[in-house]
This record gives C-alpha cells, sequence and structure tokens, in this order.
C-alpha cells in the first residue's frame, strides 16, 4: 500500500507560501534589505542567508508544531503553551515581549508596504500618493477578513506571480552578468567600507568587510524576520501531522533562500557602484533591472513589487487580527465586520508611521527588532518551545 505524503499537502505548501511571501515585502524587492544585510560585505555576504533562514525555519517550526499539537492558533494563545512549566513571571515576560515584537514589526513592516504602494501607483499610474496607499488599505482587508484558506490560497497565487518574475530577473541577470560575478568572486572581493553592525551606532557607519560583522547582520535578520511568526502559525491551521510543519518549513526555507540568494548575487555583481552610488543604494533591484535591457521588465517589475507589498501587509496585518479577534468588539455579531474594523484600525496606524520612509524601517526599526526578537523570541522557542514540543510527543506516545 502506498503511503500518502504527509509532508508536503494543501496546508503545508500554503503555509511555506505565506512564509515566502510574508519575507517578499518592500525592502526586498526593492533590493535594499539584500543590500543592507549581505551583498555589500564582500563574496561571503552572499552565502550567510543560510544562516538566518536555517535559523528562521526552525524557530518558526517551534511555533507551528506547538500551534498544531495545542489546537492554539493565535500566536498569544500557543506562545503561552510554548512556555509551559516555566515560572509565570517569566512566561509572562516572554510573551509580552512576543506581543511587543509582532505588533511593533506588523506597523513598521506594514507601514513600509503602504508608504511605497503609494509611491508606486504614483510613479507608474500618475495617480496621488494618498489614492495607492488606500487602494493598498482596502485589498489587504479583504484579504485578511475571511480567514487561513483566503490567506493561504492568496499567497499560493501572489508567490507563483512573484517566482516567475523573479527568475526571469534572475536568469537574465546571471547570464548578463556571470563574468562580473566570476571576476568578483575569483578575487575574493571584500567591501572596504561595509556597513557596520553596532547595537546603537550610525546606521551608515562602516568598517573594511569581514566575516564576523557580516555574521551578525546575518543574525540580525534572522532576529526580525521572526516577528513573521504570528501570521505563520494561524495560517497553519488545519495542519494535522506533524510532517506538515517540517514540509512547510523545508519548503519555505529553500524558496526564501532561492530567491534571497540570487538577488543578492545580482547585487553583489553591482559592486561597489550600487552600494556607493546614492539613488541605486535606495533601489537595487531598479538599478539591476536597468541594466538588463529588457524593455518588458518595466512592466513586470512594478507588478511583482505590487505583488510583494500586498502578500506582505496580509502576512502581518492577519496574525494581528488573529491574536486581537478573540478579545475586541466581542459584542459584536458579525465576525466578518469585527476583523474588518480591527485590520482598518491597524493599517490606519501603520499609514501614520509610513511617513518616516523604508529605509528608516530597513537601517534602524529591523536592527533594534532584531536584537529585541533574539532575547524574547528566538532563544526561548528553540531551549522550552522545543523542549515542551518534545514532552508532547513523549506523553502521546506513553497515553
Amino acid at each position: 500500500m502506498k503511503k500518502s505524503n504527509k509532508y508536503l499537502t494543501g496546508v503545508s505548501v500554503g503555509t511555506a507560501t505565506v512564509w515566502f511571501s510574508t519575507h517578499c515585502g518592500a525592502g526586498f524587492a526593492s533590493g535594499t534589505q539584500e543590500l543592507q544585510y549581505f551583498a555589500n560585505h564582500g563574496w561571503f555576504g552572499v552565502f550567510m542567508p543560510i544562516i538566518s533562514f536555517v535559523i528562521i525555519a526552525v524557530t518558526y517550526y517551534v511555533g507551528l508544531e506547538t500551534a498544531r499539537q495545542t489546537d492554539k492558533w493565535n500566536y498569544s494563545a500557543w506562545s503561552k503553551e510554548a512556555y509551559d512549566k516555566t515560572p509565570s513571571k517569566l512566561s509572562f515576560v516572554l510573551r509580552l515581549g512576543m506581543d511587543v515584537s509582532i505588533v511593533v514589526t506588523t506597523i513598521s513592516a506594514t507601514a513600509a508596504t503602504l508608504a511605497t504602494g503609494g509611491l508606486l501607483a504614483n510613479q507608474y499610474l500618475n495617480l496621488p500618493v494618498v489614492f495607492g496607499s488606500i487602494l493598498m488599505l482596502v485589498i489587504v482587508t479583504l484579504l485578511c477578513v475571511f480567514g487561513e484558506k483566503v490567506v493561504r490560497k492568496n499567497a499560493v497565487i501572489m508567490t507563483i506571480g512573484i517566482i516567475l518574475i523573479l527568475s526571469i530577473v534572475l536568469v537574465a541577470g546571471v547570464i548578463k552578468f556571470a563574468p562580473q560575478i566570476g571576476k568578483l568572486m575569483s578575487e575574493g572581493y571584500v567591501n572596504p567600507n561595509a556597513t557596520k553592525w553596532s547595537v546603537l551606532g550610525d546606521a551608515k557607519g562602516t568598517i573594511p568587510g569581514n566575516i564576523g560583522n557580516a555574521f551578525l547582520w546575518a543574525l540580525t535578520y534572522a532576529g526580525f524576520q521572526i516577528s513573521a511568526i504570528g501570521g505563520v502559525a494561524s495560517s497553519f491551521k488545519g495542519a494535522i501531522h506533524k510532517e506538515e510543519a517540517k514540509g512547510a518549513m523545508t519548503l519555505g526555507m529553500f524558496l526564501n533562500l532561492f530567491m534571497l540568494m540570487g538577488i543578492c548575487l545580482l547585487i553583489f555583481a553591482g559592486m561597489p557602484e550600487i552600494y556607493t552610488n546614492e539613488a541605486a543604494r535606495q533601489l537595487p533591484t531598479i538599478f539591476i533591472v536597468n541594466h538588463l535591457d529588457i524593455p518588458i521588465l518595466a512592466i513586470l517589475y512594478p507588478i511583482l513589487l505590487f505583488l510583494a507589498l500586498i502578500t506582505t501587509a496580509v502576512g502581518f496585518i492577519f496574525g494581528l487580527v488573529e491574536r486581537l479577534n478573540p478579545y475586541v468588539l466581542t459584542n459584536m455579531k458579525s465576525p466578518i465586520l469585527r476583523k474588518t474594523i480591527i485590520s482598518v484600525i491597524a493599517l490606519l496606524a501603520c499609514y501614520l508611521v509610513s511617513l518616516q520612509g523604508l529605509m528608516w524601517v530597513v537601517q534602524v526599526a529591523y536592527k533594534f527588532l532584531g536584537i529585541f526578537n533574539w532575547i524574547f523570541i528566538i532563544i526561548p522557542l528553540l531551549l522550552i518551545g522545543y523542549k515542551n514540543i518534545k514532552k508532547r510527543d513523549s506523553e502521546k506516545l506513553s497515553a
């Protein structure tokens, strides 16, 4: 009898694409994150995403599997189970830390998407910036209020579109820039003025490129990406088997790594100009696309950016809506209306923050979030949360 595949199910594939689509946001699609955190350091920077995404995948797995084992799908409920049997004060602090992280990241990341969406509508459609932001708000709200199945289906469809467009850019870019990539790799190119990592230092500070500094940026990248755990875990609702969590995280890790490392490689091919040229540094992927001399990409790239903005905002806002839904407007009979109100209020708050701009979010807000999340989410989940997963498995076997 043929054994069914429990790793790649509709739920696990959907959750993997929710992770990918949440990650593929304004900072990713514009190239600012790839340049800031990886490509600018030197040849070794291109490979640092491997470290980031192994850490992210394992930490997400703890969240997904805890939610599945306990059948509790908003992050407040399953995080309480993740820290079961720990002192009540420590559990409270850790859960509060996750709340703070996810709310702050939801606001900052979604603010960046709304700001970029407004600029996109203005630059490509000649529409007022505010109209583009309102359009984004409406689309994100509609996708968030109808539950995890709609979010998963949206993520699958949009992920397919993003992957297709990015694949065109990657193939065309590798073909065109192969000689330059080979030259920089063979020379062991290291940026003499790489972005310096520091806790409180200037975001524009530099240091001669080295693996230690690049490693700290990779850990920071893993740190702030962990904040999407709320939406990713909520989208896993309906999973039955442990293998589904493993399948979702394995597929999600490879999807993210393939695209992120590919873009990092193309941006690396533009070093050092792409880092020293201020205009190129603001939107590195546009710099790359413009040098490919492929007219169709002038149409496809705005579509890519729009899809990336929508999917990121949906991933974060959905997690927040699921968190607040059991506790806000509980007397309202219509769950859809309740979720709509929560979503709109959250998005309006994000819009007010969006005036700070994309670069501030990428260079400043994400760095502090990365440090914060290592203390309050990654280390506790890997130590305490994983231990409790194993304990529940043992209890199930002995029952």
